[in-house]
Order: C-alpha cells, then sequence, then structure tokens
C-alpha cells in the first residue's frame, strides 16, 4: 500500500470506515494466521519469524540512539521502524528498535505499531500512516491482552477452529458496513 500523506501535518486524519474494517482484519488474520490462542505464542517471535529484526533501546550503544535520534521523523523515544543489516546474516531487513524501559504492554503495543508500518509499506511519516499503524496496534494489543486475561480464541478454536473466529469477524463488520450503505471494501 503506498502512503497517502496529502493531509497537512497539523490536519488529523480520520480513517474511512472501510479502511478501518480492512485494518481490523488484517490485525485479526495475521494474529490467527499465527495461532495467538495456543498456549506459549509469542508475538515477538511471530514478527521475528516475518524477516523482522527485533531490538531492544537497552541493546544499542548510546551514540546509535542519538544518531537514531536525529534522523527519525517521529516520537523515536517509543519505537523505529528502520533498514538494517542482520549482524548474523548480513542481509539487509526491517527492524523495529523499542523502548524496552516501558511496561510489558507498552512494549507490545509498540511493537505491534512499527510492526504496522512495515505490514501497510509506509514510507513516510503522515497522520493517516500513524492512524493505520495506531489503529494496528491497538486491536493486535486488544486482542492478546484479552487471550492473555479470557482465553477468548482459546475457546473459538476449540469449539469450531481460527479460521471460524476470522470468519465471524468478518461477517460481523460486512453486516454492519453492508447497513450502513457503504460499498463493501473488505479483503481476508
Amino acid at each position: 500500500m503506498k502512503d497517502n500523506c496529502e493531509t497537512a501535518e497539523e490536519e488529523s486524519y480520520v480513517l474511512p470506515s472501510w479502511r478501518v474494517n480492512q485494518i481490523i482484519l488484517i490485525a485479526v488474520r495475521f494474529l490467527t494466521d499465527e495461532g495467538y490462542y495456543k498456549d506459549g505464542f509469542d508475538y515477538r517471535k511471530a514478527i521475528q519469524n516475518k524477516g523482522i529484526l527485533l531490538k531492544a533501546y537497552s541493546a544499542f550503544k548510546s551514540e546509535n540512539l542519538l544518531e537514531m535520534q536525529k534522523i527519525s521523523l517521529s516520537l523515536w523515544k517509543e519505537g523505529l521502524c528502520l533498514i538494517a543489516t542482520d549482524s548474523e546474516t548480513q542481509q539487509v531487513c526491517r527492524m523495529i528498535a523499542y523502548n524496552d524501559s516501558k511496561t510489558a504492554a507498552e512494549i507490545m503495543q509498540i511493537i505491534f505499531h512499527e510492526y504496522g508500518h512495515i505490514l501497510f509499506g509506509h514510507t513516510e511519516q503522515c497522520p493517516n500512516a500513524e492512524a493505520e499503524a495506531i489503529l494496528f496496534s491497538a486491536i493486535a494489543t486488544f486482542l492478546m491482552i484479552a487471550e492473555q486475561q479470557f482465553h477468548i480464541g482459546q475457546l473459538v478454536a476449540k469449539d469450531s477452529g481460527g479460521e471460524s473466529f476470522f470468519e465471524g469477524i468478518k461477517a460481523g463488520l460486512m453486516e454492519r458496513f453492508c447497513t450502513q450503505g457503504g460499498d463493501a471494501m473488505i479483503y481476508a
């Protein structure tokens, strides 16, 4: 997806409802495909399995963090998405650097936010890119915390499988969206 950065930097950006539905489904699909409801699921490992390096700020030399701060357009104190060279394979890849002085829930939100930028192909800082990454992160973090607390995904998967969970959410969004008179633009 291409960035749509035509909105002035000072303006707030409201995502259209069809895009909100898409992002909800993308977040649910990602976690469902990765089996987030299974015992021992590790969201960090799921993201790393996509070829993305995760690195805590504490693992960087302080001068390197200062350099990243200088070139960053975003809230670098939380997290950054960058292109890096894997020290083991020497391959160029995406990296998510995150502030590990935060709580576990905040770190999860930061990592999902930065992963959203990668997933949606964002290449520059703009309001709609931030809105998309924030929404993706909110949905993914909510599902993870709800699963940790209530095991909803496990219950659904046990009764009818993870695909049924995804299809149920998709059907609910389609029903709600289509009854509001919009064109259905929901992708699986």
